[in-house]
């Protein structure tokens, strides 16, 4: 006997299991020298230094937790490991009351390059066979998806905090 809720359970379940698979760390010949999320930092970096020329490269930890949609305790983390692998210097305005910020080294540019590049040959072989319009649909999708997943992240942590 099934119920309206087994559907949805298995729904729920298949979700699931698809983000696992896209976010498990398969594709390690592609990540050698940095993660997923060192490699998002560094993209970031590099698109805000090529618009905005005028701060030297300096990204504030703040913007960086913003763009990343972490909070700056993890965001530390993060740009504490990636300076102690030499892809950004970490550095503060003023007596570290001003700000916060990171800019990349010379080695972070050239792990940002190849990977950069072992991305795009990647997929655009996987373009190839999956078909771009196609992976275009499937990420405006998802964008939107991950929209909802998060309203409701957020909706049900408002909820938990006024229960306690």
């Amino acid at each position: 006997m099934s119920t309206d809720k087994e559907p949805m359970k298995e729904l729920a379940h298949e979700i699931t299991y698809r983000r696992y698979i896209m976010a498990k760390d398969d594709a390690k010949f592609l990540f050698a020298d940095a993660s997923i999320a060192e490699y998002i930092v560094l993209h970031y970096m590099c698109e805000h230094i090529e618009s905005d020329p005028i701060y030297s490269g300096k990204i504030y930890l703040s913007e960086l937790s913003e763009k990343l949609n972490m909070p700056i305790r993890k965001t530390s983390k993060l740009i504490r490991e990636m300076n102690s692998k030499n892809l950004i210097n970490w550095d503060h305005d003023g007596d570290g009351r001003d700000g916060t910020y990171v800019t990349i080294t010379e080695h972070g540019m050239k792990v940002y390059e190849e990977t950069d590049n072992k991305l795009k040959d990647f997929y655009t072989k996987v373009l190839e066979k999956f078909d771009r319009d196609k992976m275009i649909q499937l990420l405006q999708l998802m964008k939107e998806f991950e929209s909802v997943i998060r309203t409701e992240m957020e909706q049900m942590e408002e909820n938990y905090e006024t229960a306690e």
